[in-house]
């Protein structure tokens, strides 16, 4: 995963260019623009600048939303979409395209109001996007990320209050520990000790992240790689002492960071149905899979964290005609 910073020089670099395309157009330059987003209208007033003047000036900017839901595009200026664009030259401006789907449905609303010349411009455009812009700046990887214009550039951040701790690897000389495992409240897991995960770590793949508190371990999180190049998380373990202090949330996005970082497209788990909220509230969604122990009193869910930007797959492929 890579991630880029376009400050104010970059942007301001690639506005120009693009200015300077649409000034040699000449008479064929559009007059109609439309920004596509909040993001949007950003790039779009850089470029604006840029042409004011010439005879690529725009003579109408229209900034609208695309909700997908209902697949209309909502006006978020005084000035609707003209109803019937006729024989107008019309560009869309957005400054990052993901899945493609947002434009793409734009483009589609353009269309059925008769536009028949369509130019489009994306700041940013990632390879999988099943929309491709005329013009773009930057073409990324498909789990990359790129931020522009910002004041900081933000860190990873894995705490967001205390207990502050550490998260590190299970070690070697943790199957030592007294107790030799984390008391949670839930059977299956506290008969997992530390030389049971450690095994796990040595011979079959596994990754153990433990946190830490003043040399106790407070929680922990179990996961591997599956042959579908997705996460698997086996288990993860919060204390019964640490119990509703956030340290669960740690872990997941440990667990998301590292996701990411190798590129995987999504996270799976089995959550148990009493903790299946907590999930959900990390990104997760059920999937088609059920699971009941017997014995151990519990029922699992298969659940599901896409790591594209969450999408759906229906934003994923381009509609069977």
């Amino acid at each position: 995963m890579h991630t880029y910073f376009l400050g104010d020089a970059e942007v301001g670099s690639y506005a120009a260019d693009l200015a300077a395309r649409l000034v040699d157009l000449g008479d064929q330059a559009p007059g109609t623009w439309v920004s596509l987003g909040i993001s949007g209208d950003k790039m779009t007033a850089e470029i604006v600048k840029r042409v004011l003047g010439t005879a690529a000036e725009p003579e109408a900017v229209h900034s609208v939303a695309f909700d997908r839901t209902k697949r209309e595009a909502i006006s978020r200026d005084d000035g609707d979409l003209p109803t019937d664009l006729g024989e107008r030259s019309v560009l869309v401006i957005d400054a990052a395209v993901h899945s493609g789907a947002s434009m793409r449905h734009l483009v589609d609303v353009l269309n059925a109001r008769g536009c028949r010349s369509l130019l489009s411009y994306s700041l940013v455009v990632k390879i999988t996007s099943e929309f491709v812009p005329c013009y773009f700046g930057l073409m990324i990887g498909e789990h990359d990320r790129a931020f522009f214009q910002l004041d900081r550039i933000p860190n990873n951040r894995l705490l967001r209050k205390a207990p502050f701790g550490a998260v590190r690897m299970l070690r070697e000389d943790d199957i030592r520990r007294e107790p030799d495992c984390l008391t949670c409240g839930v059977k299956s897991i506290d008969r997992m000790t530390y030389g049971d995960l450690w095994y796990d770590t040595r011979t079959k793949g596994s990754h153990v992240y433990l946190y830490e508190i003043g040399g106790e371990i407070a929680g922990y999180i179990h996961f591997k790689r599956t042959p579908e190049n997705r996460l698997f998380i086996d288990l993860i373990a919060n204390g019964t002492a640490f119990q509703g202090q956030g340290i669960g949330g740690v872990l997941m996005r440990w667990a998301e960071t590292y996701a990411r970082a190798a590129r995987m497209s999504a996270i799976d788990l089995w959550a148990i149905e009493a903790r299946m909220g907590f999930y959900r509230h990390h990104g997760y969604e059920a999937q088609d899979g059920r699971m009941d122990l017997g014995g151990e009193g519990e029922v699992y869910h298969l659940m599901r964290r896409r790591l594209l930007y969450n999408l759906k797959p229906e934003d994923l492929h381009v509609e069977a005609a």
